[in-house]
């Protein structure tokens, strides 16, 4: 095997380029044996070994044959990894059990002279450092969002020293998992008796290879970092294009080329297209339109042609990732009926055959020959596993068991293990029993208490194994909590509010409680709250885009609407939206038959007014949806015209680390949705909470009158990124464009049928133009920052080129120093906002707290509530949560 080596500069003192191995996942099985708050501690000392176990110089590997290792039973292989720019090397993700996880990283740094250098080491968990083969550092902590960093002394020689690093984690649900490393000589200052710390020119980053044609390897490597995409999220008639920077752009030259395979393919596996394209400035290559394709998130994998890949060993290659519809279609307006968009759900669902809920559609349109007996098996394996989101799942058998166990259809083989598994579930925290599952957050918690409830009510007398308590016992349990739940939601809303993720988990809980529930009081007041969920999402939503600030997000359903886990029910319910993976909220709610949707929220859900002002303010007292923000409520806002809606979080929680809170969006279209985060790390990976667009590390103030925002930022010092942006979608706008104004003040504009937006910041705006935000991201680099958001319309602004005119006419004054700005809007107003202070129109006050619960044109109800009085038009309906 011979070794060559390639060579790669630090970037602002960081390894960039590693080889990486792992990690290495070993369930933890006897969890019952580490309690207490240091438990994860408890569980890396458990497994921690003291030698590394890597014995051979590791490479990147050329034959699969190369590159790899043996430790114990553990078979690991070397790949190449480039980070991000947040430095890291990210291994994290979900993991619905308990494991301890570990990874090597390995570089070596080539120094032109014996040098005394800093080293500084961050991660999530405990990590372990080994210099030319010795032990020169431990670190043993766990940050679970927020990774910390340790420094400390090394001599680095003169040549080359390897640089051995294995970093652990213990998982338990979600998992960050990071490692970045700096490298740093210090530096006296003559004038100054302290030490300070710079970046050592004389320093390289080394990787070896087995790849021989190192010209090649690295050729491919510069043709396959310049590819974008300008989507996320692709579609029924998009076209699938990656491209390479223009010829002639001073700011990502490209001056090689080289001829490429590209391929489409399922984050499963699944090859679906396949092509070949000289990557070079100024190419572009087509894959095809989304609705050739089935509905799925893809890689599109650039690699070598396949002879070069497999029989020459060029084994290099680079990902990017995109969501595609297939053919399914957004609707922006009601259409159909309610039975045959029932049908369509449920066929919609059978033909994903992506878990329970594919087979439960099945049985509901009689599909009994097509279902798949290993989704059942596995679906109680992990049940019995206790595997998080196990509740999901126990609801779905739970309703399949009352609906369909008595058709002839139903396999008798399934009957005796779902009743097993129902006896032996762990319905709450508070049982026997030592696992992964959640329990306490809003929908994880009513799920539960779903399951116990008819669990119970199902099976009353038998003795449930892990309690030792009978059917009847967990019934009046779950009952009491599910009840007191229900009217503290009702009472007091949500404090995952408007989730357009966990909304889809509550209506889970609820439907099966309203159609399958034998206590009045119960069924009576899931039916209600659904009423009410279901109305907050109409008030809120805009031409089927639920488009309002969120509690708790993920990053692919707020870019846009065609992800969102409610859009598959809005679509069932009102005939707006598209349905789309998420199947569990729309399966149970086409399955209800004890329910029906009054006329007037559907109504309400298509009004398009000319102009809606809407205040709520939701405090549940149980709840607490963020691990860092103690929950003292929400007071959030909608405008919404026929155009576009604007959404806010009033002044909520400012300064205080966020966690997935989406704080405000515009909306204008179902792809075209803009917000502005201030992010913690590069990945989207939904096990960071915040990540690179959902959350925000530190939360804004942000206030807002009908059409205009404003949110000002203030960011640690040290902050890792060191800007905030805005999620800006060239793609979904009819046109767009960035301009600035005689006072030097950068305007971002954008048109979406006859509905505008224009967007600012204090330290100004960079499109950004290459990687995996290409012509989707602004950013503003800056500590303080101030972000305003103007929106517009044809009716009340002219043309678009009007309206840009308008807008940089307008008088602004930023203040740096207190964080404040002062603006005059298009209404002819004046607002003025900052870190600290009232919001003032026109020099009066505009509250941003003590909101009703509800207020605006089709609801006015105190907080708290004890009924709402619902009208649009000439309907009424009450809601009762006594």
């Amino acid at each position: 095997m011979s070794i060559a080596y390639i060579h790669y500069e630090l970037q602002n003192g960081y390894i960039h380029n590693w080889l990486v191995a792992g990690p290495q996942a070993i369930e933890v099985k006897d969890l019952e044996r580490f309690s207490g708050a240091d438990y994860k501690l408890q569980i890396a000392r458990h497994y921690h070994e003291v030698d590394s176990g890597i014995t051979e110089m590791p490479v990147e590997r050329g034959a699969l044959t190369e590159g790899t290792f043996t430790i114990g039973d553990y078979e690991g292989a070397w790949s190449y990894t480039r980070c991000r720019e947040d430095h890291f090397v990210d291994l994290s993700a979900f993991y619905h059990t308990c494991h301890y996880l570990r990874a090597w990283a390995y570089a070596q740094i080539e120094n032109t002279t014996d040098q005394e250098s800093i080293l500084t080491l961050t991660t999530n968990g405990p990590a372990d450092v080994w210099l030319n083969g010795i032990h020169i550092h431990r670190q043993e902590h766990f940050h679970h969002q927020d990774p910390r960093n340790l420094s400390f002394p090394a001599h680095l020689s003169e040549g080359r020293n390897e640089i051995l690093i294995r970093f652990e984690e213990v998982a338990a649900r979600e998992c960050p998992y990071v490692m970045a490393l700096r490298i740093e000589k210090p530096v006296t200052d003559d004038q100054r008796p302290t030490v300070r710390m710079t970046e050592s020119p004389e320093m390289s980053v080394v990787l070896p290879t087995t790849i021989e044609d190192i010209e090649r390897r690295n050729t491919l490597e510069q043709v396959f970092e310049a590819a974008y995409l300008e989507q996320d999220v692709y579609a029924r008639d998009d076209e699938i294009v990656v491209k390479w920077p223009a010829k002639d752009d001073p700011e990502h030259p490209l001056d090689v080329s080289a001829s490429i395979a590209l391929r489409l393919q399922t984050v499963q596996g699944h090859i679906y297209a396949e092509g070949r394209r000289t990557g070079a400035a100024g190419n572009y290559a087509k894959l095809g339109a989304t609705y050739q394709f089935p509905e799925s998130q893809y890689h599109l994998i650039l690699m070598p042609q396949a002879q070069e890949y497999y029989e020459g060993n060029m084994r290099i290659t680079r990902k990017l990732d995109l969501w595609g519809l297939g053919s399914n279609r957004h609707f922006d307006t009601p259409y159909s009926t309610y039975p045959e968009r029932r049908r369509e759900a449920l066929l919609a669902a059978a033909r994903r055959e992506s878990n329970i809920f594919s087979e439960i559609a099945k049985m509901a349109i009689g599909w009994w020959s097509r279902l798949k007996m290993d989704t059942f098996t596995d679906t109680i394996a992990g049940i019995n596993q206790r595997k998080d989101c196990s509740d999901f799942y126990m609801a779905g058998l739970l309703g399949m068991i009352y609906r369909f166990s008595d058709n002839p259809g139903f396999p008798a083989d399934l009957k005796q293990p779902i009743e097993d598994c129902i006896l032996n579930f762990k319905y709450w925290h508070d049982e026997p029993g030592s696992d992964a599952m959640c329990y306490t957050t809003e929908n994880h918690s009513i799920l539960f208490h779903t399951c116990e409830i008819l669990a119970g009510q199902r099976y009353p007398d038998h003795i449930f194994t892990n309690t030792g308590q009978t059917g009847q016992w967990h019934r009046e349990k779950g009952e009491q909590l599910a009840l007191a739940w229900m009217r503290e939601r009702g009472s007091r809303g949500f404090s995952e509010w408007d989730s357009n993720c966990y909304f889809e988990e509550d209506l889970l809980a609820l439907s099966h409680l309203a159609d399958l529930a034998e206590t009045d009081a119960v069924w009576e007041m899931a039916s209600v709250l659904i009423d009410k969920l279901l109305f907050t999402i109409a008030v809120n939503s805009y031409k089927g885009v639920f488009g309002s600030t969120h509690g708790r997000t993920y990053s692919p359903l707020i870019k846009g609407g065609y992800l969102e886990g409610t859009s598959g029910i809005t679509h069932l319910l009102w005939g707006m939206g598209v349905f789309n993976a998420r199947i569990m909220g729309t399966v149970s709610m086409a399955c209800l038959e004890n329910y029906q949707l009054p006329r007037l929220l559907q109504d309400i859900a298509s009004d398009l007014p000319e102009e809606m002002w809407n205040r709520e303010h939701h405090a549940p007292r149980t709840f607490t949806s963020s691990p860092n923000v103690q929950h003292e409520g929400v007071n959030k806002v909608t405008y919404k015209t026929a155009d576009y809606m604007l959404c806010s979080a009033q002044d909520y929680h400012p300064g205080e680390k966020g966690y997935q809170q989406h704080i405000w969006q515009a909306t204008l279209g179902p792809g075209a949705t803009v917000f502005v985060t201030h992010p913690p790390c590069a990945s989207e990976e939904g096990s960071h909470r915040p990540n690179f667009w959902h959350g925000n590390y530190i939360l804004p103030r942000v206030a807002q009158w009908k059409d205009v925002l404003i949110a000002v930022h203030m960011l640690p010092e040290d902050d890792w990124m060191g800007f905030t942006h805005a999620y800006f979608p060239i793609h979904a706008f009819d046109t767009y464009a960035i301009e600035t104004n005689a006072a030097g003040v950068s305007w971002a504009f954008a048109q979406k049928s006859d509905g505008y937006l224009a967007l600012t910041a204090t330290q100004g705006l960079q499109l950004i133009t290459t990687g995996d935000t290409a012509y989707r991201e602004l950013r503003s680099h800056g500590q303080h920052n101030v972000w305003v958001c103007q929106m517009g319309r044809a009716t009340l602004d002219g043309n678009f080129e009007t309206f840009q005119e308008k807008v940089l006419a307008l008088d602004i004054t930023f203040d740096v120093p207190s964080r404040s700005a002062r603006i005059a809007t298009l209404r002819g107003e004046t607002l003025s906002f900052g870190w600290e202070g009232s919001f003032l129109r026109d020099g009066e006050e505009i509250p941003l707290s003590g909101f009703r619960h509800y207020e605006n044109p089709y609801c006015i109800t105190d907080f708290p509530a004890e009924q709402m009085d619902i009208g649009y038009r000439d309907l009424v309906m009450r809601l009762k949560f006594g």
